[in-house]
């Protein structure tokens, strides 16, 4: 029981002042606002003229370029997978110019 006693009966100090509580309060959230900032100065770049601008790890035209150059591999895929695949012939006939020769003939045939 004496343990008891003794972690709940805590010294008390002289008791404070709404006032003096809310001073102290106000400099201790300016201290840990001022850490902060300081850190987040250095990151920030010197001139910002867009608001909220973050740079890109890959940049619009690389994304573009990326975009035609999977495209491009998905139209040759296509082709060789329809004209092999589905047409019981060699997918790598798809790239010769004789082949798109003949699919242009039935084309312009009136």
């Amino acid at each position: 029981m004496e343990t008891n006693e003794k972690l709940h009966n805590k010294p008390k100090t002289s008791p404070e002042t709404r006032k003096a509580a809310r001073a102290a309060r106000q400099e201790a959230q300016k201290a840990e606002r001022k850490t902060p900032e300081k850190a987040n100065e250095e990151q920030k770049p010197l001139f910002n003229p867009f608001f909220g601008y973050k740079k890109r790890r890959f940049p619009i035209w690389q994304r573009l370029i990326a975009l035609i150059a999977l495209c491009a591999i998905a139209l040759a895929a296509g082709a060789m997978f329809g004209y092999g695949g589905l047409g019981h012939r060699s997918p790598l006939a798809v790239f010769e110019p004789a082949t798109w020769q003949h699919i242009l003939d039935f084309l312009k045939r009136d």
